[in-house]
This record gives structure tokens, C-alpha cells and sequence, in this order.
């Protein structure tokens, strides 16, 4: 059980479980080998829109009207007031004068809609609401928020921004974002893959030659084998370490949760000092590149010479970590890591990007992988599992046919937040006003 959903308007937004294959829409290939990827389309509560919103811009701002309901204001007007007299909400919190506007109102860039829920985490639960992944409107992003375990309810509100292209009218229906459970009580130690050369070999004993023979002919299905016997009861109590080991210098840095939206206001605050803490990682991009998928084939432009200078430092790492515990026996772990960029087969808008590092999560844990959202493509949302596999590869989906997108050096790839498994089933307890 993650929490409690009130619902004050009467089913306007459901929080839905994913299909895996996104209701049998991604490729066969993905479907029978990327359990990471299936992971992570299945993953959170999705937030899904039941009536069509309809968006129109008239002197830089939007304007919104709601397709075959014009009761929805009507209904709000008459169930926030409740709010305080019931219990759900203080009546100095800031949120009675934010819920006294329309369901939708415009913001600078964009607009903000009240779901009509708002959420109750239980003990030991952290809920993060995001933009929807994998599958999702690319025309706008939703502002991240957490909401922690303080026994208080707190409105969901989401803050749309749209971009700057979007059309002057649109229409916003189905998913619009996601609600994900975490565990606070994670810290993030760093070192180097020398110091943890235990991860070293479990990957060289992964990308082994039989891997590498047996995908020739077809899907090995080693990661589902692999994960099969992985831990499935609850994580142990306590705080729960999570190790990045650095392979070569690669670019990455923790990055603690610490904004919280509460029962206080819509305006973010600070958690106090002393609060239990939720690293995250944030891996960083080591080579700019820029790319153009034309239907067919999907073609990278990056500085060669300078990525083979870059990556020399990781062969020489992986190689010393790996010094008296056997030789590699194929090259293709090291070129894992290496080449850096992995296409996928033609006609799929898709290619891998590897972190320089190993990231090993404590038995029972496994780690959410949030990709980057850039103008032309997504880095998409998976879920693997660290405690036995180790590396934490950003897949990239071009979502502009015929358009050059790039990536700078240094921006944000992905970030890695470590949850126990116990968590991925999301269940809730679901109210109502009466």
C-alpha cells in the first residue's frame, strides 16, 4: 500500500496501472528481451485524463474549455470548500485560496490544472509526480513534485509547461503524468571500480563470448534469467546504501530530493535538516553529439578521435579492476562501455547511451532510470535491477522524423533513484467525498 487518493470531482483524472508492451504497441524485440524497458512502462500510477481538455492561445496565454462537460467548474466551486470542513485540508493552508480558481488557469508558459485528487502517502512512502514516459504528449512537460510521509493530505496540482512550438489550439486527453512511489532512507557513496571489483567481473560475466554467440541467432533472454531468482520480499529496514563505482572519470553527481510540495501551499519548501534522505544519481553526457532519424536508419555526428581519447581512461579502469580475476572473454564488455553510442536495428528511432559507471543497489532494491527530455527525442523510463545487473543504460526514442536534434556535453542524461522492488506494485486505498 502506497497511500490514500481522495477524488473530489468525481473520476475527471483515475490513476491507472500501465500495460508492460503499452498495450501491445512496442516492437516484438522489445517485448520478448528489454525487461527494463517493460518495467519501466508499467511503472507508477498513471494519471489519465477522462474528459478532453481543449487549449487555446490568444495573446500569450491559454485559454481552456473541457469537450462534453461544461459542469466540471461548476462541480469544483461546490466540492473545495468541503475540503476544511471534513478534515482533509487546514483552514490557514494556502491551498483553500489556490483551489478557489478554475479547475485550469493559466501560467506563464503554460497552465495548471487541479486533478480533483489529492494523495496521503503511508508511513515510510515518498510519491513523486512526473511528466507520463515512454508514451506520453510531447508538447508539454509537468513540473516535478514529491509529496512525503507526513499524515497530512495534499491537493495534486500540475503545472504544465507547454513548448514553444505548440500549436495556438490543442487538445490534451489520456495520460497526462505520473504518480511513483519511493522509500527515503537512501544514501549514495561514490568510489572507484578499482575499489569494487566485484561489479568489474559480474559485468565481464554478463557480456561474456556465449552472450555475444548466442544473440547472433536471436534474443539471449540472459537478463530475465538473471533477475528470476532476484530477491522478491521487502528491503531490509534502515538506511540503504547504494554504490556508484566510476569506471575511468565519468560525469555524474548525487542529487538529494528536497523539495517537497505539502499540505501548507502549493509552493515548494525546503525539508528541514535532519530529514531522512533520498539520493538520486545523475549521470551527465561524456560527448556532445547530434543525430537525425530519417525513417530508415538513425545517424549519430560526434567527435570520434575525441570520444576514443575520452574512453581510453574507462578500457584501461575495467581492464585493472579485472587484473587476476581472469581476462575478458570477449572484447564485447569492454566495447560496451567504450563505443558509448549502440544503435538498434534500422527502422526503430532508437539507440543506447552507457554511462562510465556500475551502480549496485542493496538485495531486494532495484533502480528507476528517469531519462532527460530534450527538443526532438526522450530518454526513456526504465526499471533495472542493480542488485544483480549493474550498468544503467540511457535508451534514447527520436520523436521527430526528419528533424536534427542534439546533445550537448555535460547535460543531464539520466537519473537513477534507487527503490525497493516491494514498492513497483502501487496500491492504494481510493476515497471519495460523499
Amino acid at each position: 500500500m502506497i497511500g490514500e487518493v481522495l477524488d473530489t470531482l468525481d473520476g475527471l483524472v483515475r490513476l491507472v496501472r500501465r500495460s508492460p508492451t503499452l498495450d501491445g504497441s512496442v516492437p516484438l524485440r522489445v517485448a520478448r528481451a528489454c525487461s527494463p524497458l517493460l518495467e519501466g512502462n508499467a511503472y507508477g500510477l498513471q494519471l489519465v485524463l477522462t474528459r478532453p481538455l481543449r487549449l487555446r492561445r490568444r495573446l500569450r496565454r491559454w485559454r481552456a474549455s473541457w469537450e462534453g462537460d461544461e459542469t466540471i467548474d461548476r462541480r469544483h466551486a461546490g466540492a473545495w470548500p468541503r475540503l476544511p470542513e471534513e478534515g482533509y485540508l487546514q483552514r490557514d493552508s494556502a491551498w483553500l485560496r489556490a483551489l478557489a480558481r478554475p479547475v485550469v488557469s493559466s501560467t506563464r508558459g503554460g497552465v495548471r490544472l487541479f486533478t480533483g485528487l489529492l494523495v496521503r502517502p503511508a508511513p515510510g512512502v515518498w510519491l513523486r509526480l512526473t511528466s507520463a514516459a515512454n508514451r506520453r504528449n510531447t508538447l508539454f512537460e509537468v513540473a516535478e513534485q514529491v509529496v512525503a510521509d507526513d499524515g497530512e493530505w495534499v491537493p495534486l496540482v500540475l503545472d504544465l509547461a507547454l513548448r514553444g512550438e505548440a500549436p495556438p489550439t490543442m487538445r490534451i486527453e489520456g495520460e497526462i503524468a505520473c504518480l511513483g512511489a519511493l522509500r527515503p532512507g537512501v544514501r549514495v557513496e561514490g568510489l572507484a571500480v578499482s575499489e569494487a571489483p566485484e561489479l568489474a567481473r559480474a559485468h565481464a560475466a554478463f557480456y561474456d563470448r556465449a552472450y555475444f554467440e548466442e544473440k547472433k541467432e536471436e534474443v539471449t533472454g540472459k537478463y530475465r534469467r538473471l533477475t528470476a531468482s532476484e530477491p522478491a520480499g521487502p528491503a531490509a529496514e534502515g538506511e540503504a546504501i547504494c554504490r556508484v563505482a566510476s569506471i575511468g572519470t565519468p560525469a555524474w553527481t548525487p542529487e538529494r530530493l528536497e523539495r517537497f510540495t505539502t499540505a501548507a501551499g502549493p509552493r515548494p519548501v525546503c525539508r528541514p535538516a535532519g530529514t531522512r534522505r533520498l539520493d538520486t544519481i545523475v549521470f551527465r553526457n561524456e560527448v556532445a553529439f547530434s543525430g537525425l532519424f530519417d525513417g530508415h536508419s538513425l545517424a549519430l555526428d560526434y567527435d570520434r578521435p575525441g570520444l576514443a581519447a575520452r574512453a581510453a581512461p574507462v578500457a584501461a579502469a575495467l581492464r585493472a579492476a579485472l587484473d587476476g580475476g581472469g581476462p575478458l572473454t570477449h572484447p564485447g564488455a569492454e566495447l560496451y562501455l567504450t563505443k558509448y553510442f549502440t544503435p538498434h536495428p534500422p527502422g526503430e528511432p532508437h539507440f543506447f547511451v552507457k554511462p562510465w559507471a556500475l551502480t549496485a543497489t542493496p538485495p531486494g532494491w532495484s533502480s528507476l532510470l528517469e531519462g532527460s527530455h530534450g527538443d526532438g527525442y526522450d530518454v526513456l523510463r526504465g526499471i533495472v535491477s542493480t542488485d544483480v545487473f549493474h550498468a544503467t543504460p540511457a535508451v534514447f526514442r527520436v520523436h521527430r522524423e526528419g528533424s536534427r536534434f542534439q546533445m550537448a556535453e555535460g547535460a543531464p542524461l539520466l537519473r537513477v533513484i534507487p527503490v525497493p522492488r516491494a514498492l513497483l506494485g502501487h496500491e492504494f486505498h481510493a476515497r471519495s467525498l460523499a
